[in-house]
């Protein structure tokens, strides 16, 4: 991903002094950098600003640092520079990546499958799988829900800073996928900092699958609060895959649904249900930083069961996990019949 070197700033003089950053393109942002990603590092550096000061509403300011490597992998020489500074590194895949090793992925598949078929014929096949690609493009592929994706996964980096303090590696070295908070709580403060085409994505999914079988909860609240997050067992899994040259694995359309059913994985249901807990807890309570109150109280060694039986009442909440189940299923199924009645809300 390299890319016309710009006037620097900040640490990125620092940087390409060092030698860590070639001639990758650098740009300083409120609370990190942007290191690569010429086709889009202005506005990869706009994200930073918005999802800070989202953090700081939600649950405090930040002073961790973030660098966004648009790249598969960082080395080990940048990753050392960065610790020095005090940046966590993100790395990051852009969409024109995404789309060569989607592209790459189906042309070497489809070659294989026609080896005994006619040049021309086997070229034309190509194109068709291609065609067909292209138009069933990801999500992904929209640089507002790439806008949104990257908030989220400095939300992941900025909570792990809150919950655990600078040094968050595991002392047991057991598997998490974020902070040693519970897993649902991870991932509402990275849910919490998405942008709005992200939200509404989250509710479209789950309003499609309310509109499909009268799902409201894909799991029950218990089960939710206790589970561990669905993208763990198949980052784990995904380690034994081959990789190529980028370092990263692309799977494409029914490979990447094979490998989730198959590792155990199930993020989107994951990602909506805590979606919509979110939005149902600070609507509720009328607090913006409700998560902030029930983070503290699982760092002083508590959990949501304690924390509603003590400040339940006083956020407009019910005082047992029991109730606080009835009232957020209630709750998100009105929510998902109001958009099912009217799609453009």
């Amino acid at each position: 991903m390299g890319g016309a070197a710009q006037a620097d700033d900040g640490p990125c003089s620092e940087w390409r002094e060092a030698g860590v950053i070639g001639d990758l393109r650098c740009e300083a942002a409120d609370g990190g950098a942007v290191i690569g990603g010429a086709a889009r590092a202005t506005e990869y550096a706009q994200v930073f600003p918005r999802a800070f000061a989202a953090f700081a509403d939600y649950f405090a300011p930040s002073e961790q640092k973030v660098a966004l490597v648009v790249q598969s992998e960082v080395s080990a020489e940048l990753t050392a520079a960065l610790a020095a500074d005090g940046y966590k590194p993100l790395p990051w895949i852009d969409n024109e990546t995404k789309a060569a090793m989607l592209r790459d992925r189906i042309v070497a598949q489809v070659e294989a499958q026609t080896a005994s078929l006619p040049e021309a014929q086997r070229a034309a096949v190509v194109q068709q799988a291609l065609a067909k690609a292209e138009g069933a493009a990801p999500a992904h592929a929209d640089p507002e829900m790439e806008d949104g994706a990257i908030a989220h996964e400095i939300g992941h980096l900025l909570f792990n800073r809150y919950f655990d303090g600078p040094d968050t590696g595991s002392a047991d070295r057991t598997a998490r996928y974020g902070s040693s908070a519970p897993d649902w709580l991870d991932e509402a403060a990275a849910v919490a900092l998405e942008n709005d085409a992200q939200t509404r994505s989250r509710y479209v999914a789950a309003r499609e699958a309310y509109d499909a079988d009268g799902t409201v909860l894909a799991f029950p609240l218990d089960t939710y609060l206790s589970m561990e997050h669905p993208l763990l067992q198949s980052a784990q899994a995904l380690k034994t895959l081959k990789r190529g040259s980028t370092g990263a694995v692309m799977l494409s359309g029914d490979e990447a649904d094979a490998f989730l059913e198959a590792s155990g994985g199930n993020p989107a249901v994951f990602y909506r249900q805590t979606r919509m807990f979110i939005d149902y807890l600070m609507e509720t309570s009328g607090d913006p930083r409700i998560l902030n109150s029930i983070a503290q109280a699982y760092r002083d060694g508590g959990d949501l069961s304690g924390w509603l039986t003590q400040s339940g009442g006083e956020n407009g909440l019910p005082e047992t996990l029991d109730g606080l189940e009835i009232q957020f299923e209630n709750w998100a199924r009105a929510r998902l019949a109001a958009i099912s009645a009217d799609p453009v809300t």
